[in-house]
């Protein structure tokens, strides 16, 4: 009786999954992407604030920094293509959409469960970021002109604006051009930061106090800003649905591969002439830096300008899923019904977010937490123990195994050391 009872729940189960299955392949969107929007959606979510950080890192490890850029790049474009295998090791036909239905496959319901916290906390806690990093911004533009209006209503009026978007679209393939204006606004910021730091360095803005010290390699370090550096890499919560309305899915190892690339490429760029620059007297973001003037003040209006674009972009990646989830949409609900019912849950979520905003705005400090147990875990952790659970370990050469034992192992040390960094530094931030 035991047994029996143990496969009718078995076949409950297998009923609920197929059931689940069909009603998801009944919600697939149109692919009309083509690479281009396909690179700028990636790209933008990818480069975002992580740019601004990269000096503050290589501060952190001296020139070694180089190498861990790169190799991160390398990580990333590898995980990003094993997320993408994980979702079609049913066959193209039942291909999943999320990250949690890839935890779900590999392990179960907790395997969902414990992929949708991390996936979540990555969501909202890298937009609770981007609402920081604009009121900051703004607050420094405005009050040299004799504004009096605090940093805190500045970023709830950043979340008002980033709700403005939420509330319309309803998409990935929607959000192209907004995309595409945000790729340009972090190149120039990158721009800005590199020629002005070759420009006006620490030697230059400071003759009377002693020169920046450089390192070749700090140990000690290592751990703490390769949770950044990752956290710059990070994007891989929005590569399902990028992938889900691209034309032609078949290119997209070299969507996520030409990313990566471009991403090293800008970091190498804002890392080097920033370190090179203020040496261990840079600071994070690497615009206080810079001489203030119209350079810096262009760049922090455009990297502004970029992350209003980026939040809803990566809040759109957790709406949809959570519409897919609960199956919000208009064939079963009627489009007024619909919308009502998307734009009043969604603009709680905004509202969520923008307290969390206000209650946390220790920049520097909570971009390492966040990056440290979500980004890590969705970067380099989860891609590659669900693809092992879902195709076995047979189906990678030797090779390629002792290659994802070193990821493993650097996510798994840049979690652990950067968590414990973070939540010191944030402690000494609360205390004062």
């Amino acid at each position: 009786m035991p047994l029996e009872a143990t496969t009718e729940k078995e076949q409950v189960v297998v009923q609920e999954e197929e059931a689940e299955e069909s009603q998801l392949q009944q919600q697939q969107l149109p692919r009309n992407a083509g690479f281009l929007r396909s690179f700028s959606n990636v790209v933008c979510i990818i480069i975002g604030t992580g740019c601004l950080q990269i000096p503050y890192a290589f501060a952190k490890t001296g020139w070694i920094g180089i190498v861990i850029v790169v190799v991160s790049a390398f990580i990333g474009g590898y995980t990003g293509i094993l997320t993408i295998r994980c979702l079609y090791y049913r066959g193209a036909e039942n291909r999943l959409h999320s990250f949690p239905q890839i935890g779900r496959a590999a392990f179960g319901k907790w395997g969902q469960y414990a992929t949708q916290f991390f996936n979540y906390l990555y969501s909202l806690g890298t937009t609770c970021l981007y609402i920081i990093l604009s009121g900051q911004f703004i607050y420094q533009l405005v009050s040299t002109l004799g504004v009096t209006v605090t940093q805190k209503v500045w970023m709830v009026i950043v979340a008002v604006v980033i709700w403005l978007p939420v509330a319309v679209l309803k998409e990935m393939s929607e959000a192209a051009i907004m995309a595409i204006f945000g790729l340009l606004a972090s190149i120039v910021v990158i721009v800005v930061a590199t020629v002005m730091s070759l420009v006006r360095p620490y030697t230059a803005m400071y003759p009377n106090l002693p020169p920046p010290q450089h390192d070749v390699a700090i140990g000690i370090g290592v751990p703490v800003a390769l949770s950044s550096i990752v956290f710059s890499y990070s994007g891989s919560v929005v590569y399902p649905h990028v992938e889900a309305s691209m034309r032609r899915p078949k290119q997209w190892p070299m969507v996520i591969g030409s990313s990566m690339m471009f991403c090293a490429a800008c970091y190498l760029l804002i890392g080097v002439a920033g370190y090179w620059a203020y040496g261990d007297q840079v600071v994070s973001p690497v615009l206080d830096s810079i001489p203030t003037g119209a350079p810096a003040t262009v760049a922090k209006i455009m990297i502004t300008a970029h992350v209003i674009i980026a939040a809803p972009i990566m809040l759109l990646s957790f709406y949809l899923e959570v519409e897919k989830q609960w199956n919000i949409t208009a064939e079963r609900l009627g489009k007024k019904r619909e919308f009502t019912i998307r734009l009043v849950y969604r603009s709680i979520v905004v509202a969520v977010v923008c307290g969390i905003s206000l209650a946390i705005p220790y920049f520097s400090d909570f971009l390492s937490l966040i990056s440290s147990i979500a980004c890590v875990t969705m970067y380099a952790i989860l891609p590659v123990v669900c693809y092992l659970k879902l195709y076995g370990h047979r189906i990678a050469p030797w090779y390629e195994k002792i290659w994802m034992g070193f990821v493993l192992v650097v996510g798994a040390v840049a979690s652990i050391w950067g968590s414990i960094d973070a939540i010191k530094n944030l402690i000494k931030d609360a205390q004062g």
